[in-house]
């Protein structure tokens, strides 16, 4: 099971309405059994990140600062924005580009 790490501020609000778009959607498209999408505080995302070989897509709601890239790139973990899955516009493109990469991993 491959795992989308999904962060924003303390996780118990914004990231949990992300996940939850993102894991219907995955359920809607048979890929639930792949792949699953967990919310966690922001500040939790470099060591979960690091720890976490299961991790294959960082959502985080604004782009990945430069140390968290590295730590991305370090973990060939591809970072997303959420913005899509909170205001809809651009989501087909985003699930599409979610869907690409748990069918790739």
């Amino acid at each position: 099971m491959k795992t989308i790490l999904v962060c924003c501020g303390s996780g118990v609000a914004t990231s949990p309405q992300v996940a939850n778009k993102i894991n219907d959607y995955l359920s809607d498209n048979n890929l639930d059994s792949k792949a699953k999408a967990t919310p966690k505080p922001i500040e939790t995302a470099k060591s979960t990140i690091e720890n976490d070989p299961s991790i294959i897509i960082y959502v985080g709601i604004a782009p990945a600062d430069e140390e968290l890239q590295e730590v991305l790139d370090e973990n060939n973990v591809v970072g997303m924005v959420g913005l899509p899955w909170l205001t809809g516009m651009g989501q087909d493109e985003a699930n599409k580009k979610v869907k690409d990469i748990i069918i790739n991993a």
